[in-house]
């Protein structure tokens, strides 16, 4: 981990001024990915708990009553802080290796011995409220699309049963996750009516990017093609969708719970990804950032020297919303303690938004660079 550029200096014996950044900003993001599966992992076993925990029956009993509240007080009970211990586990493995691996960076341009805590009061004060603070909002934002799926389904004044099924597939999707489960559900059971499938690409192939299924994701991660051309869908059953259009005879209704099934399912683990791909890199960056904070508590570097400059990824997944971000920021970055100017606002580490995959690089100017025009960088 070499989030660090320094020039010669009489305050440290460092080595000479390394001008490529390429290599540094590589760990961090190769740290996040080693997070990325044990992350991801916890997440689905969360969603997918919240989801074995609805009783069936009882939900089916709350939605004959005609009582939305009833119903909801179901779900509501059933819906809890599930996963939270495995999930603060991963987002601690992946600020230790960071931070561990920052310490070692400090070590050799101070030529000092720096090892990162692990047991740093600021960094188990940040990992308890923002672990507790990630599942709560995973938790809340199933509330919300339960409560949506809820009302919609007895609007329509279906069976209770096919709605209690329904409503339970939804469990673990955000709102609009669970539109899409549900409007891709509506577009099966006429599609045989369809003469063309423009958007579907049946019997397509899987766009991947080293192995994983990748889509263009908007501000909010959602998968922008992923719900306009029903990628997530399984392409196993893509002939089926074929015959159906070829013929003009439906689906069965076994075959279309197969498969918004397979589509809830893959949707599911898509979330849990998107999460952890995220989670993950704020994790790393917030070791990096902590484990620069001890050095600078420990006397290893002086803080008034540290400078902070916002990275964005380049590669085709840039976003226009971190674009303009190092733009408006000083070329010679932030001070250390400073949080970064956004188009959202003042953010003190990425990612900013889901997907986010920007870094920072940390620097550590000579006094007389500080006090006169700024360097490139």
């Amino acid at each position: 981990m070499t989030f660090l550029h320094h020039p010669i200096s009489s305050t440290f014996a460092c080595e000479p001024i390394r001008k490529d950044r390429r290599a540094d900003i590589s760990e961090i993001e190769r740290l996040a990915q080693k997070v990325e599966p044990s992350l991801s992992r916890a997440i689905l076993k969360a969603l997918q708990e919240q989801q074995d925990a609805i009783d069936l029956r009882a939900l089916i009993k709350a939605l004959k009553t005609g009582s939305a509240a009833n119903v909801l007080n179901v779900l509501e009970t059933s819906i809890g802080s599930a996963g939270k211990v495995a999930v603060e586990q991963a987002l601690m493995n992946g600020a230790a290796a960071a931070g561990a691996a920052t310490a070692k960076t400090v070590a050799r341009i101070t030529r000092t011995e720096f090892h990162f805590s692990v047991l740093n009061p600021g960094l188990i004060d940040w990992l308890g409220t923002y672990s507790f603070g990630l599942i709560r909002q995973i938790d809340n934002t199933t509330r919300e699309a339960v409560r949506e799926a809820v009302i919609t389904g007895m609007k329509a004044g279906k069976n209770p049963v096919d709605t209690a099924r329904e409503i339970r597939q939804v469990v673990g999707l955000t709102d609009r996750q669970a539109k899409a489960v549900a409007n891709y559900r509506k577009q099966l059971e006429t599609f045989h009516l369809r003469s063309k499938a423009s958007g579907f690409g049946l019997g397509g192939q899987i766009d991947r990017v080293n192995g994983r299924q990748v889509f263009r994701p908007d501000k909010d991660g959602t998968p922008l093609d992923g719900i306009d051309e029903r990628r997530l869908r399984d392409f196993r059953y893509d002939g089926q969708l074929q015959r159906a259009m070829e013929t003009g005879k439906p689906l069965s209704k076994a075959q279309i719970d197969k498969m918004v099934d397979a589509y809830r399912r893959k949707y599911l683990k898509y979330r849990a990804e998107t999460i952890a791909r995220t989670e993950a890199l704020r994790a790393t960056n917030m070791g990096v950032q902590n484990a620069w904070k001890q050095a600078i508590d420990t006397g290893k570097v002086p803080e008034q020297l540290v400078r902070r400059q916002w990275i964005l990824a380049k590669d085709e997944r840039l976003c226009s919303h971190c674009a303009p971000i190092p733009g408006m920021n000083p070329k010679q970055g932030v001070p250390f303690g400073q949080s970064f100017k956004t188009p959202v606002g003042p953010v003190v580490l990425p990612p900013l938004h889901p997907n986010c995959r920007c870094t920072v690089f940390l620097r550590v100017y000579e006094p007389s660079q500080l006090s006169g025009p700024g360097p490139s960088g």
